[in-house]
């Protein structure tokens, strides 16, 4: 109850409030250490209007294909572990999913590390794509920039609708006589200004600059390049991302038909595309 309270104060904010004297929440005096929109979405989690997925318990750097790579026969995720040997212990990914013909049946490490690293080789463009990719990456800033501004717009547009019902619930207290039903005109009236508070802190984000946009389409065409480079070279939680990035869906293995056909994410996907494009042209 006391971590559930801590969390629910809008100090941390940069807000303050005091509800026993009539003070609704307004601008403090202080730094915030969580923008207000973060501390909205911390009460809508503890009030169960939004529920964040439960953090997954068997990461492991030994195995980080661990719950990504399903088993062709059931469509389950594989689970990885240690078995001890005569002499020393072995890694094998398995599936274990009850009733599955492949159930129990152990694919080396080594074996299915080394056909997901093929997998990942092959993602790799040439050169000339990656230029497109560049060129792509330049329209879609482009097209963002855009749609920020018109979202900007569109908050701002919002927050006026939102003073106006303000002010229209305002004359509805001075003309209620019933306490329950100013109660609630009040309640109300807390809603939309905490409302309005998340619209300006997003009207006020500073749109991206040059800067921003250079490391941003460096790091991704140098994702784009060489996955695998970024995937190895990495830890634990940055192939994790890696692996979401790079792939639509989970890949499936069999333990004698090795990987299914994997499925890319969009870029790679666009990408693959126009190099069978390519290859056709010139056939």
């Amino acid at each position: 109850m006391t971590i559930t309270r801590l969390l629910k104060k809008v100090v941390y904010a940069g807000y303050v409030e005091a509800p026993k004297w009539g003070v609704s929440v307004r601008k403090g005096q202080h730094d915030a250490l969580i923008s207000f929109e973060t501390h909205q979405r911390i009460i809508d989690n503890i009030e169960g209007k939004k529920r964040a997925p439960a953090a997954r318990k068997d990461y492991n750097v030994d195995f980080p294909l661990r719950g990504f790579v399903a088993c062709k026969c059931c469509g389950n995720a594989m689970t990885g572990a240690w078995s001890k040997g005569c002499r020393k212990h072995y890694a094998y990914y398995r599936c274990e999913t009850r009733g599955c013909d492949a159930k129990s049946k152990s694919v080396p490490r080594a074996k299915l590390e080394a056909g997901f690293e093929e997998i990942m080789q092959r993602m790799a463009p040439s050169r000339g794509l990656i230029e497109i990719a560049g060129m792509m990456f330049q329209d879609a800033w482009a097209l963002k920039e855009q749609t920020m501004r018109e979202e900007r717009a569109a908050w701002k547009s919002q927050i006026k609708t939102i003073d106006s019902e303000i002010e229209n619930t305002l004359d509805k207290i001075i003309e209620a006589e019933n306490k329950s039903v100013i109660r609630a005109f009040e309640k109300r009236i807390e809603k939309l200004e905490r409302q309005k508070i998340v619209l300006s802190e997003k009207v006020s984000g500073v749109l991206p600059d040059r800067h921003t946009k250079s490391e941003c389409m460096e790091l991704s065409l140098s994702f784009l390049s060489n996955p695998w480079k970024v995937y190895k070279n990495g830890g634990h939680a940055a192939k994790q991302t890696v692996l979401r990035l790079a792939f639509q869906e989970p890949l499936t293995y069999c333990p004698k038909e090795a990987y299914g056909t994997p499925k890319f994410s969009f870029p790679f996907k666009v990408l693959g595309e126009i190099t069978r494009a390519k290859k056709e042209m010139v056939l």
